[in-house]
């Protein structure tokens, strides 16, 4: 009988337990190929535990290519020659990962940023990185967006404008919008393997410095591509208190007349040259703080999920 202990009060689960020492058995060359384990239900009633708890086991350890059942002789040890190649190239790892993580730690770096960047570079050279798409309405914010969180990422993001891509020639396992848009790419993007994520887009602190500055007797004239970024920095300037707002069609002099200030987008090549002399504030957005760490949390998560 093979030497195995289980404790009921360890926080790893009993099958688990089993599992590594097994593993541990075949590595060490203790158990060799063509050894046969303890029956299931020998095995049980050997530690005092279910029988159901050990076939779990024996099953993690045959998808681990270590064990094969073979009809009334059980289970039979047979990656064993395998499994040490492996367990050699794992200690040498480890030695390669401690040494870094020790420079890491002399760096400055704190322990969970050194693991999440041990994982992104074990995934970007097993080339398995997330795709990531960003959508908006406006190609300018969408390539601003796309820019700013692949910076954030190190890694390409995507940008797709609303209305302009064929959803079926679409390849991301990461769709990330703002809220506003959220239902619409929902349903052209959302898949199995595709996950549809908003975020907040808040105003530039810049900005909202500006438009702090602008007297609350004043009216402001918002023009913009669409309806919905309109809608949006109505809605911002609305919480910054100004409420004197008007949706501008054009910039003629018609379209002005009576307007103080003129909230553009951020970006634009150059403003119309009936702007000049008027008082314009370029309405800039970034991503929120909270915003930032769920990105990195979800492409965490798929990364884990890709090894």
């Amino acid at each position: 009988m093979v030497a195995i202990r289980v404790s009921a009060q360890s926080e790893l689960p009993v099958y688990r337990q089993i599992v590594a020492q097994l593993r541990h058995m075949v590595e060490t060359g203790q158990l060799r190929d063509g050894e046969r384990l303890p029956g299931s239900r020998m095995l049980a009633d050997n530690l005092g535990i279910n029988r159901h708890t050990v076939a779990h086991a024996y099953g993690e350890l045959r998808d681990l290519g270590l064990v094969e059942s073979r009809g009334r002789s059980g289970m039979v040890v047979v990656g064993a020659q395998q499994a040490r190649a492996t367990s050699a190239a794992r200690d040498r790892a480890r030695e390669v990962l401690e040494a870094a993580a020790r420079e890491c730690l002399r760096l400055g770096l704190p322990p969970a940023e050194i693991q999440e960047l041990a994982l992104a570079v074990a995934v970007r050279a097993a080339g398995t990185d997330p795709r990531i798409a960003f959508v908006e309405c406006n190609a300018g914010r969408s390539s601003y967006f796309a820019e700013e969180i692949g910076q954030e990422l190190d890694l390409p993001v995507t940008a797709l404008v609303l209305g302009r891509f064929a959803p079926e020639e679409v390849e991301a396992d990461l769709v990330l919008t703002t809220f506003f848009h959220l239902a619409e790419v929902r349903a052209l993007l959302r898949r199995p393997s595709t996950d549809v994520v908003a975020l907040n887009a808040a105003p530039h602190v810049q900005t909202l410095v500006e438009l702090a500055q602008v007297p609350r007797d004043q009216v402001v004239g918002l023009w913009f591509e669409t309806e919905e970024q309109t809608a949006s920095v109505r809605d911002s300037l609305t919480q910054a208190g100004v409420t004197h707002v008007r949706t501008l069609v054009g910039t003629t002099a018609d379209d002005l007349r009576g307007v103080d200030v003129v909230v553009v987008p951020s970006g634009l090549p150059e403003h119309p040259e009936s702007l000049r002399g008027r008082r314009v504030v370029e309405f800039g957005n970034v991503l929120d703080a909270a915003s930032i760490r769920m990105v990195h949390e979800v492409v965490r998560d798929l990364r884990i999920a890709r090894t």
